[in-house]
C-alpha cells in the first residue's frame, strides 16, 4: 500500500479536514550523519536477535554520546532504559526509546529554523535558506521515527507530516529542494514568513507530545502494545 493510501486512511480515520489529503510528503531519503547512521546499526542489529552487537553499538556510538550530553533535556532515564531494553532483548522498547530520541533531535532542528526565522538581523531570504537547511536536518530523523510515531499516535505522524510540507511550501523552495521531490505537481506559494513560522511552531508542538507520552509508555513497559513483534 503507497504511503498516500496510508496517509488518507488516517486522514479519514482522525477526522482531518478532508483538505489534509492534498499535502503529500516527498519521498527523497536523506543522507545519513553519524547518528542517522548509529540509530540505524543498533535498531538493525536488534532487529536481526543481535542484542549484543547492539549493545556495543549503542555504548560505542554517538547515539549514547549525544544522550549523555542532553541528559537533562531529554526523558528521565531514557538512556538507562534503552541500554536495560537492549540487554532484555526488548525490541519493541528500544525501538519505541530510540524514536522518542530521534523526535527530541527533529524538535531541536525544527526549534533552530524558527529560531533562525525570526532572526530579524537577516535578509529575508538567508533567514529562509538557514531555515530550509535547518528543515532539512530535522527531516533526517524524523523520517526514521515516523514508523514509531504513527504506531502510537498517527494524528500526531499526521500533524508533523503536513507540518513539514507546510513549512516548506511557506519558506517558497518547495518546489526547487530535491527533499521535497512530491510536491512537484503543486502550484508555487508566495513565501510568507508568519506562515511558516505558525507550522513550525505546531510542529514543535506535536513533537513535544508524543516525546511527553512515548515516555511515559516506555517507561511504564507498553511499548508491545502498539509496536508490532519482529
Amino acid at each position: 500500500m503507497s504511503f498516500m493510501m496510508v496517509f488518507a486512511a488516517l486522514v479519514l480515520a482522525i477526522g482531518l479536514p478532508a483538505s489534509a489529503m492534498a499535502h503529500h510528503v516527498g519521498v527523497y531519503i536523506p543522507k545519513d550523519n553519524d547518528i542517522s547512521k548509529n540509530f540505524k546499526d543498533i535498531k538493525f542489529a536488534g532487529q536481526s536477535g543481535r542484542f549484543d552487537l547492539a549493545l556495543k553499538l549503542f555504548d560505542d556510538g554517538i547515539v549514547h554520546a549525544t544522550m549523555e550530553r542532553r541528559e537533562k533535556e531529554l526523558p528521565r532515564n531514557l538512556e538507562d532504559g534503552l541500554r536495560a531494553a537492549i540487554k532484555a532483548g526488548d525490541l519493541q522498547g528500544v525501538e519505541l526509546r530510540l524514536g522518542i530520541f530521534l523526535a527530541f533531535m527533529t524538535k531541536e532542528r525544527v526549534a533552530d529554523a524558527l529560531e533562525r526565522l525570526q532572526n530579524g538581523a537577516l535578509s529575508p531570504e538567508r533567514r529562509r535558506d538557514q531555515a530550509r537547511k535547518f528543515l532539512n536536518a530535522a527531516w533526517r530523523y524524523y523520517n526514521l521515527a515516523d514508523f514509531v510515531v504513527t504506531a502510537q499516535d498517527p494524528k500526531t505522524a499526521v500533524a508533523l507530516r503536513m507540518g513539514f510540507e507546510d513549512a516548506y511550501t511557506y519558506l517558497g523552495s518547495m518546489m526547487v529542494d530535491p527533499m521535497w521531490a512530491g510536491g512537484s505537481s503543486r502550484p508555487p506559494v508566495p513565501a510568507d514568513d508568519r506562515r511558516a513560522s505558525a507550522a513550525l511552531a505546531r510542529m514543535l508542538e506535536a513533537s513535544t507530545t508524543f516525546i511527553g507520552n512515548g515516555a511515559k509508555l516506555a517507561a511504564a513497559g507498553r511499548a508491545k502494545l502498539f509496536l508490532p513483534a519482529r
